[in-house]
């Protein structure tokens, strides 16, 4: 019986599915969905500029989930991304709010610098820059399947320690099981004068070995 999840490249038709995806997750602005939607956009666009390795998942047809990772030492044409991004962030600074939106982009990635700082950066050939599953299609292994196959990627290539970032401390637990372990954490408080509240940032670490080796997961949807 075939599966019903195909790993595929990634086309750029498929970043609004992606982006919808990437609010789905993030809820950058919960009260506001247009704004969500841009600071979606604007997240999976500066994802794209950092990447030369995507590939998407397909669930009958369905586009549900994405890998996108960084290999340190082959390089990408990335001028259409980065123009893209520009368009995106202009998109989001004319909406009200959208400023405030993208500082707190920024501070993101602010805080996933300091975290880096901490790696000896030259031992770590290879970077997971975004994991995401549609909510819906979560739990099925179609997570598991993304990072079996940059894994795989990278044993060939070759690459052995590679690193990841993450806001969410739940996806620890998926993380761990992946193969990663945590490495560091950092928080700081984001000044936001209508709801102020913490950002957080884990960095996890692996070796390629280990999440060529993790558990298979099997894939079954209702």
């Amino acid at each position: 019986m075939r599966s019903p999840l195909q790993i595929r490249e990634f086309h750029y038709a498929d970043v609004p599915a992606l982006a919808k995806i990437v609010g789905q997750l993030w809820q950058f602005d919960q009260t506001n969905r247009g704004l969500n939607e841009a600071a979606a956009r604007v997240y999976l666009r500066t994802c794209l500029t950092q990447q030369n390795y995507v590939r998407v998942a397909v669930w009958q047809n369905q586009v549900v989930g994405a890998i996108l990772a960084d290999t340190k030492y082959r390089k990408k044409e990335r001028s259409y991304d980065l123009w893209q991004l520009t368009v995106a962030k202009a998109a989001l600074a004319v909406r009200p709010g959208g400023w405030q939106l993208l500082r707190q982009l920024r501070e993101r990635g602010s805080i996933d610098d300091h975290l880096l700082a901490s790696l000896q950066r030259r031992e770590f050939l290879g970077e997971i820059v975004l994991l995401m599953v549609d909510p819906e299609y979560q739990n099925l292994g179609i997570g598991h399947r993304l990072v079996q196959t940059v894994a795989e990627y990278w044993d060939a290539a070759p690459v052995d320690k590679v690193y990841l970032f993450t806001a969410a401390e739940r996806l620890g637990r998926f993380y761990r099981q992946q193969g990663f372990q945590e490495s560091q954490r950092e928080q700081v408080d984001w000044p936001a004068a209508d709801q102020p509240h913490q950002l957080a940032g884990y960095l996890y670490t692996g070796h390629v070995s280990d999440l060529v080796t993790a558990p298979k997961h099997r894939l079954c949807k209702e």
